[in-house]
Parts: C-alpha cells; sequence; structure tokens
C-alpha cells in the first residue's frame, strides 16, 4: 500500500477539500443570482434581496452540513444534502417574503432554485470524481485502525479498501491493523484500550474502527473515546449488519443503550406500484424513442446471417413463474445444440456458461453483446410485466435447479433488464458474488436506487467491461 502520511494530513485535505467545496459554492450561487437579476429583472427590482439570497443559501448549505468530511464522496447523500438546503433556502426565503411583505422577484424561485440546484449538484459530482481520482492513486486517505475479531477485521478491511474505487466511497484505508482476540480468550479491557492507544500513536492513525465491542466494557470503550478524543483520533463503530442499506435501519435509545430496528424488505402495496410504474413509464419511453434504432438492429441481424431476429427463450421470472425473454440473435440458429460441446471451455462462475470468444456468436451479435443492444427488445417484456427494468439476473430454468436457499431469494422480484450485477462487472463477477448482490437489491430496493442503477448502467455498457 501508499505509506500513508498521517492524521495532520487527514485534517489538512479535510480542510483543503471542503474549502474547494465551499468556493464552488460560492462561484455557483453568485453566478447564478447575478445572472438572474442582470438578464430577468429590472431596475425596480432591489438588490439586496439578491444579495440576501445568495448569503442564506450558502449559509443553509455550511448549516446542512453539505461539505462534512464524514459525507465527502458519499454519492447520493452528498447530492442530497445539497439538494435539502437548497430547497430549504428557498422555503425559508419565501416564507420571509410572505410575512414582511417584500418586493421579491418570483424569477429567483422559477429561474434560480432549479439552474442554481443543478449547478451545486454538477459541481458536487466533478469534484467528487477528481476526489476518486486522488483515492485511486492513494492520496487524501484516511490511516485507519480496525479493531476486532479477525474474521470481522478482514471483512472491514476488504469491504473499506475496496470502496475506493466505489461510487459509495467515503473513506479509503492505507493502514490497518487488527487487534483481535486470540485463541477464544477474553482480553483485559485495560490492556486492550492501552494497545489500542499505543498503536494508533505508533502508526500515527486519524481513524479507529470498532468492529465489535462485546470484549469491551462500556466503561472502557467511554475511556478509549477520551483516549483517542485526546490524540485528536475519529472513532467509528462498525455494527454486526452487513448488507442492510440505511433506509431499512432505525436507531433509538433505551435506557442509553443505543438499539437498531431493522425493517424487513417487503416489495408490496405503494412499494409494487411505485416499482410498476416506473417500469411503464421508462419501458413505454424506451420503446418509443428506440423504435427506428430497433428496425435498423433487426434488418442487420436478418442480413448479417439467416434465421429468426427475434431469439425466445424461456427465463425464470418473479416466484418460479416461466416467460419467454426476447433478444436480438446473435447467435447461430443451431446454437444451443452445440451447447453441450463447449461446457469444458467455459469462462463462466461456475453456474453460468460464458466465453469471451464463443464461436457461435454472429458477426453482428458480437457488436450487440459488447453493447448490450441484444436485450433491447426485453422491454417489451417489462410492459408486459414479466420483468423489471432494475432487478435480478433472469435465470435459465437449469441454472435455477442449482439454487441453493439463499439464491432463491433472488427470484422474491422480477428479474431486470440491468442491475447491480450489471453496473458491477457483468460476465466477471463471481457466482458468490453475483448472488450477493442480486439479494442486497432484493432486500434493500429503493426507486432512487433504481433510477441510480440506469444512470451507471450506460457507463458500464458503453466501457463494454465485463460483456461476452
Amino acid at each position: 500500500m501508499t505509506a500513508p502520511s498521517g492524521p495532520a494530513s487527514a485534517r489538512e485535505w479535510h480542510s483543503g477539500y471542503g474549502l474547494r467545496l465551499f468556493i464552488t459554492d460560492l462561484i455557483i450561487i453568485a453566478g447564478v443570482l447575478a445572472a438572474v437579476h442582470g438578464i430577468l429583472l429590472t431596475e425596480r427590482h432591489p438588490l439586496a434581496s439578491t444579495l440576501g439570497l445568495g448569503v442564506l443559501w450558502i449559509a443553509v448549505l455550511s448549516l446542512g452540513r453539505s461539505r462534512d468530511w464524514k459525507q465527502i464522496g458519499s454519492g447520493f447523500t452528498e447530492y442530497r444534502r445539497v439538494l435539502v438546503a437548497t430547497f430549504m433556502t428557498f422555503g425559508v426565503f419565501f416564507v420571509a417574503v410572505v410575512i414582511f411583505d417584500l418586493d421579491v422577484p418570483r424569477e429567483h424561485i422559477l429561474v434560480s432554485l432549479p439552474v442554481g440546484g443543478a449547478g451545486l449538484v454538477l459541481g458536487r459530482h466533478l469534484w467528487r470524481r477528481h476526489l476518486l481520482d486522488r483515492w485511486k492513486h492513494g492520496e487524501w486517505t484516511h490511516r485507519v485502525v480496525v479493531v476486532g475479531d479477525q474474521r470481522k477485521v478482514r471483512r472491514v478491511v476488504s469491504a473499506v479498501e475496496g470502496s475506493k474505487t466505489s461510487t459509495g466511497a467515503a473513506v479509503a484505508a492505507t493502514y490497518t491493523e487488527g487487534l483481535a482476540r486470540q485463541d477464544g480468550g477474553v482480553p483485559d479491557p485495560g490492556r486492550t484500550v492501552a494497545k489500542i492507544t499505543d498503536v494508533v500513536t505508533r502508526s500515527a492513525a486519524d481513524l479507529v474502527m470498532l468492529t465489535e465491542t462485546d470484549f469491551l466494557p462500556p466503561e472502557s470503550v467511554r475511556e478509549l473515546g477520551w483516549a483517542l478524543e485526546a490524540l485528536d483520533v475519529n472513532l467509528v463503530v462498525v455494527p454486526s449488519l452487513s448488507e442492510v442499506a440505511g433506509s431499512r435501519i432505525q436507531s433509538h435509545m433505551v435506557g442509553g443503550v443505543p438499539m437498531f430496528h431493522v425493517a424487513y424488505p417487503r416489495m408490496t402495496g405503494m412499494a409494487r406500484v411505485t416499482k410498476r410504474a416506473f417500469d411503464i413509464v421508462v419501458s413505454a419511453t424506451a420503446l418509443l424513442m428506440l423504435a427506428p434504432a430497433l428496425l435498423v438492429i433487426g434488418i442487420w441481424v436478418r442480413l448479417d446471417s439467416p434465421g429468426p431476429v427475434i431469439f425466445k427463450q424461456e427465463r425464470v421470472g418473479i416466484d418460479h413463474s416461466r416467460f419467454k425473454m426476447l433478444k436480438f440473435r446473435s447467435m447461430v440458429v443451431d446454437a444451443e445444440k452445440h451447447l453441450s460441446m463447449l461446457q469444458e471451455l467455459s469462462e463462466g462462475n461456475g453456474v453460468l456458461f460464458k466465453m469471451r470468444r464463443d464461436p457461435r456468436v454472429t458477426r453482428v451479435g458480437a457488436v450487440l453483446r459488447r453493447l448490450s443492444f441484444d436485450e433491447l427488445p426485453q422491454f417489451y417484456n417489462v410492459l408486459r410485466g414479466e420483468m423489471s427494468v432494475v432487478g435480478p439476473r433472469p435465470p435459465l430454468p437449469q441454472e435455477v435447479e442449482a439454487y441453493d436457499d439463499m439464491a432463491h431469494r433472488r427470484l422474491r422480484v422480477k428479474p431486470g433488464i440491468t442491475g447491480l450485477w450489471q453496473v458491477a462487472g457483468r460476465s466477471d463477477l463471481s457466482w458468490e458474488e453475483s448472488v450477493r448482490l442480486d439479494l442486497y437489491y432484493v432486500e434493500n430496493w429503493t426507486l432512487t436506487g433504481d433510477i441510480v442503477i440506469v444512470l451507471r448502467t450506460a457507463q458500464a455498457v458503453f466501457g463494454g467491461s465485463g460483456a461476452y
């Protein structure tokens, strides 16, 4: 790993990055308000109201902790804070206008709000891309000491280090050390706290992650917090909850004890209606807009090789239902007859058959598969209610026969044209990783998550990674 530079460096890049965000916000807000005031407003509108709006906007962004280092690079959470602060600004501004009967132009509400909000999100996105690039090169990171059972330590370290190239990365670790219980023994709390602080001091760490607190009594955890506070080191406690989205967790205190309520995943009621409405709107729009392209691709497939344009294949849908999935034909007509002879050459993940240079694929088919254009007819499956725009990969019946109890949970929702498996590696994923991603989606569905996956799919498709 890249040698870290210690807590002073972490504080420096936090404050430096926060200052960059502040200056960017200031430039965007000033530019939008100046343009609206100079172009759309007349001389009778006072400049004071525009200046007041700008000061209020900057203040609410700061009060809303939109530049908090704990949210740096956290993707949707960071964008949400920016948008919430923007709407709160205009809400307070509008209330002040009504109460004090101020002569304030409506152009600020109609133009400054949407344009400024979009500009702020774009600014954060561009800085976030720069931040991710720094993380990839081992810069602007934290030096982290991870404490707990060795298995949990390894899992946390793997997740944190992997997040350096993730769109949801919030912390990048360049130093990790596990202080684990050995041979089932119970360590002495006093010695453990002393050892942790000693490691933190020797390593110049700026962050400590506790993967568990069972081996430390509450007094010792509090004592550790005091010791780390004196060293100006942050403390993070990692709960024993994995693959659970924050939207399913609610925390509350009972007698001074923090407790987490974990909601069960249910795709019923309004959630089901919302997802279906999203599917209908997206699939109908896609079919209308892509109609000319679908016609051209169909003619191209037909001229390239003999056989039908559309390939129909039985797949397993929600609750083990069967349906005919549609694709543009990308292989020779008798491709399935040759499958048994190629099984030994499979480069898939143990359950799925995949070959990077499958001899059954036609010339046009190779292009369509690399860009995933062969899957465009599946929007018709979505419109018919057999598939969803976003969901687990639609499996073959023989694949389902090889499922264990855990994998069968993938069938609790409709399969999708795209999904987490599509934006995270496609065919390059292991079977275990594919199942893990699908189960995470099934148990943590949100409409916002679907929208994000759709937007990320374009990047994955045109990048061509994992597609063959």
